[in-house]
C-alpha cells in the first residue's frame, strides 16, 4: 500500500524499490533487428509461392495416328500439371470410322467425343501429367 503523507516527504516508504535499469538498445541495431525479421518472413513467403506453382507441362507437338501410320501433326502448347485440355481433328474427305483412341504416357485420356456427320469430328479431352513434362503427345485412333 502507498502511504500518501510518505509521499509528501520525499517517499520513503518506497525507498527499498529500486527502478529497473533501461536496457540501452541503439536505433540502429533495432532498425537491423526488424529488417532482418522481415527479410525471413518474406523469403518464407517466396518459398512457400515456388513451392505451391504448378509445375509446367511443354508439349512440342501433337502426333495423330491410326496404327503406326501418322494422319496429322500439329504444334505444341503448354499447360499446366494435371490441367484438362481438348484436342481436336477432323475429316472432310475419305474418313476412317474411329471409335476410341488412346494417348501416350504420361498424358491421361479423360473423354472422347466422335461425330461423324455431317463432317466427323474427333474431340479428345486429355489431362497433362502431374509432374513437369517436356516432349511429343501421340495420339493414337482406333478404327472399327
Amino acid at each position: 500500500m502507498h502511504d500518501s503523507v510518505a509521499t509528501f516527504y520525499g517517499g520513503y516508504d518506497q525507498a527499498g524499490l529500486g527502478r529497473l535499469p533501461r536496457l540501452k538498445i541503439s536505433r540502429i541495431v533495432l532498425a537491423m533487428a526488424v529488417a532482418l525479421l522481415l527479410l525471413v518472413v518474406f523469403v518464407a513467403a517466396d518459398v512457400a509461392a515456388i513451392e505451391a506453382f504448378p509445375a509446367s507441362v511443354h508439349v512440342t507437338e501433337v502426333n495423330w495416328f491410326i496404327g503406326n501410320q501418322s494422319i496429322a501433326n500439329t504444334s505444341g502448347f503448354a499447360a499446366h500439371s494435371s490441367q484438362t485440355f481438348v484436342l481436336t481433328e477432323t475429316c472432310e474427305l475419305f474418313c476412317f470410322n474411329f471409335n476410341g483412341a488412346t494417348v501416350s504416357a504420361p498424358f491421361q485420356l479423360v473423354h472422347v467425343s466422335i461425330v461423324n456427320e455431317p463432317i466427323q469430328y474427333t474431340n479428345l479431352t486429355i489431362q497433362a501429367p502431374a509432374s513437369a513434362y517436356s516432349g511429343p503427345l501421340a495420339i493414337y485412333l482406333e478404327v472399327g
